[in-house]
């Protein structure tokens, strides 16, 4: 037990001194990278989506199915992919995601029947992206403490500036070279999620067998059982997640939250085409979000870290915001409205992912922090496989997408109603006491689950 608390103590000492400077900085580069690549390419599928209702006779239902079969595929994958993180390492998993990610798209360019690609869109693109997506977004927090809420605004900004890069860069590639050659080019242009993800590093809570100086100046070895109590710890830990009450609430929100936010992606273009906006405005109109996204997600981090609100009442305040603004688009139908909206939809909304970390650790330890990601990708991804091809039918049904923009309004304010009813907007300090707990709450766990590994004899 005495060598335990000090392996435990050597890894804290370590965090401590690699944490908000030096390479995290670099690490912070690399995911801004592979994030902007993602969340690029995620959200411009929309371009697709309306140049696939424009070129084929696919349903506007059943092409967002190859959407959002692709978005609960990479869900699903998350888990995994923070198992295989684990277990191996962040970086190897990012690459791999980087091929599957090339691998998808250029054999969805060489198929010319589109019900295809729930084959090599949905499961083999969607694959690639839940192996690269939770990891990248996860790593960042045990790079950085003290500025967590601000490095994870920088990174999500990535989201904003491929929102605006990669609208212009799929219409002038589908205008170019049609559907199958964008595709291939595009494949090419994920592959450098690998050049990225070369760059990670392990953090020291996962590696098998570090070595840290002391204030001595010798080095003290963390012994390979470090790795396996860590390890064994994550698989554990996701049966304690399910068990907080404020968690599931918080996840239903971001359920909400996610459904209507992703659905602007898929709608909005689309909507736009059928205003008549013409084909450059609606891409220059929707890539106004990504613009906004670019400062909005480090202002947000920058805002929740001055702790004059909880992470949690923030989030429940821009619901309200988008909430109105997304009801308000079907009763006006003017274009100044829809600039409007681009611009609301980029500084709200599109703040959430910035603070879903920050708020994920209002409820539980950072030890949990990958279950419990990966426990709210999932019910994010249920929520979206079913939600949005749901969408898509009623525009089939109705020949209108204003009953889209009333659905998902009022999704979102249902999801500030969730979030103001587990927050406490003003009660935002944590005491020196409270942490003290929850680290020995910690070390005893860890005691537990090392003097099981005895009794097995697995040392």
């Amino acid at each position: 037990m005495h060598a335990h608390r000090q392996v435990h103590f050597i890894v804290n000492m370590t965090q401590r001194s690699y944490a908000d400077h030096g390479y995290a900085w670099v690490i912070l580069g690399a995911c801004f990278f592979m994030y902007m690549l993602l969340l690029g390419s995620i959200k411009s599928f929309g371009i697709l989506y309306s140049e696939i209702l424009l070129t084929t006779d696919n349903g506007a239902g059943s092409t967002a199915l190859i959407g959002s079969s692709a978005g609960f595929i990479q869900s699903l994958t998350g888990p995994f992919s923070i198992f295989l993180a684990v277990r191996f390492s962040f970086r190897s998993v990012c690459l791999l995601g980087g091929v599957f990610l090339c691998l998808g798209y250029v054999t969805s360019a060489l198929i010319h029947n589109v019900l295809y690609w729930y084959l090599t869109y949905s499961v083999i693109a969607g694959f690639g992206y839940g192996l690269a997506y939770v990891p990248c977004t996860t790593l960042i927090n045990y790079y950085f403490e003290r500025n967590r809420a601000l490095a994870n605004g920088i990174v999500l900004s990535a989201s904003g500036v491929g929102g605006f890069l990669f609208p212009h860069i799929y219409r002038f590639l589908l205008d170019r070279y049609a559907l199958s050659g964008a595709m291939i080019i595009l494949g090419g242009v994920m592959l450098n999620i690998c050049v990225a993800a070369s760059f990670l590093r392990q953090p020291l809570e996962f590696t098998g067998s570090q070595s840290s100086t002391n204030k001595t100046g010798k080095s003290q070895e963390v012994p390979k059982t470090c790795r396996e109590l860590v390890f064994r710890k994550f698989c554990v830990c996701g049966s304690d997640v399910l068990r907080d009450l404020r968690f599931l609430f918080i996840s239903m929100a971001f359920c909400l939250t996610a459904l209507s936010y992703s659905a602007y992606f898929y709608t909005f273009p689309s909507f736009l085409e059928s205003e008549n906006v013409g084909k450059s405005t609606t891409v220059f109109i929707f890539s106004l979000t990504g613009v906004c996204e670019i400062f909005a997600r480090v202002a947000m981090g920058w805002f929740t870290d001055l702790r004059i609100l909880s992470p949690t009442c923030i989030y429940g305040i821009c619901m309200v915001v988008s909430g109105v603004a997304t009801l308000a688009v079907p009763l006006l139908h003017q274009t100044t409205i829809y600039y409007i909206y681009a611009v609301i939809v980029g500084i709200f909304p599109g703040s959430f992912y910035a603070l879903m970390s920050v708020i994920i650790l209002e409820t539980i330890a950072l030890k949990n922090l990958p279950s419990a990601f990966a426990i709210i990708t999932i019910f994010i991804a249920v929520f979206s496989l079913l939600g949005i091809p749901c969408l898509g039918w009623i525009e089939d049904l109705t020949k209108s997408w204003d009953n889209v923009f009333f659905i998902t309004g009022v999704l979102q304010l249902l999801a500030a109603m969730v979030a103001f009813s587990v927050s406490r907007c003003f009660d935002t300090n944590t005491s020196d006491n409270d942490i003290v707990i929850e680290q020995g709450k910690a070390e005893a766990a860890d005691d537990k689950l090392l003097g099981g590994e005895k009794e097995a004899g697995i040392e």
